[in-house]
């Protein structure tokens, strides 16, 4: 109820200062008998407490319901966009695995993961990122595997594929034995 007092006060200051700054701006017009303005009253207008905006009586709660809680999932949904866009992150790996042994030769599935990263790089953020061998134990295998890559790319039309591409390990340990079961069909 202060609040409303409050606000009722400052409008009605503010109204009486727009009332005033335009018959002062009459009379300082320079014309000596300006009598436009004679006779003319300016009125607040008297509205009703329970008609302002801030009361209840104006938005009434059984026209517009407010809902006392969140929505079901809407605590919880930028979790599950950070989870999507880490899986589509992971999409991004090449793991040693698509690679013939320890050669820089790609392997069919290999080919195929190299034709759907090229075909999803232009709409995506994510860099490329080439497993590293084991325990970074070959890096001149890594150096080949990378310019592979990078060179697959940059054929496949995606030029910006030498500042894309990376040699690390990947986002998580799991994901490259999950992703190695599934392409050796489990085991």
């Amino acid at each position: 109820m202060n609040l409303q007092n409050q606000t009722t006060r400052y409008l009605s200051v503010v109204a009486t200062a727009l009332v005033s700054i335009l018959i002062s701006g009459c009379t300082s017009s320079g014309a000596s008998g300006c009598n436009d303005c004679e006779g003319v009253t300016f009125k607040l207008p008297t509205v009703p407490n329970s008609e302002w905006p801030w009361s209840d009586n104006y938005y009434p709660p059984t026209r517009y319901p407010i809902p006392h809680v969140m929505p079901l999932g809407s605590i919880v949904r930028s979790h599950w966009h950070v989870m999507q866009e880490n899986a589509e992150a992971s999409d991004f790996v090449i793991y040693r695995n698509e690679f013939v042994g320890s050669t820089s030769e790609l392997t069919p599935g290999g080919l195929d993961h190299i034709a759907e990263i090229s075909a999803r790089m232009p709409s995506t953020p994510f860099p490329v990122v080439v497993q590293r061998s084991m325990n970074n134990a070959d890096p001149e295998l890594d150096a080949v595997r990378w310019q592979l890559i990078v060179r697959l790319l940059a054929d496949m039309g995606n030029f910006d594929a030498a500042r894309r591409v990376f040699v690390a390990e990947p986002y998580s340990r799991e994901v490259s034995v999950g992703r190695a079961m599934s392409m050796t069909g489990g085991q």
